[in-house]
């Protein structure tokens, strides 16, 4: 079966710009967000760190494979 490289590298740039705001998010007193003052927002970064990976997994899967 082919895979879809298409697939695979919007997968992984959602991915990696998944990471970057999770990043952002656990380190940076942000006020990206209209919480009304700014805070550091844990679980979105733990929500974006977990779409993240699927999007990861889901573009290493999609990745075109070499045939031996």
């Amino acid at each position: 079966m082919r895979g879809n490289s298409a697939l695979a590298i919007v997968l992984g740039i959602i991915g990696v710009v998944c990471l970057v705001f999770a990043v952002i998010y656990f380190t940076l007193k942000t006020n990206l967000l209209p919480s009304g003052h700014p805070i550091r927002h844990t679980d979105r970064a733990v929500v974006l760190i977990i779409v993240a990976v699927v999007c990861l997994v889901g573009a290493y899967v999609a990745r075109p494979r070499r045939l031996a």
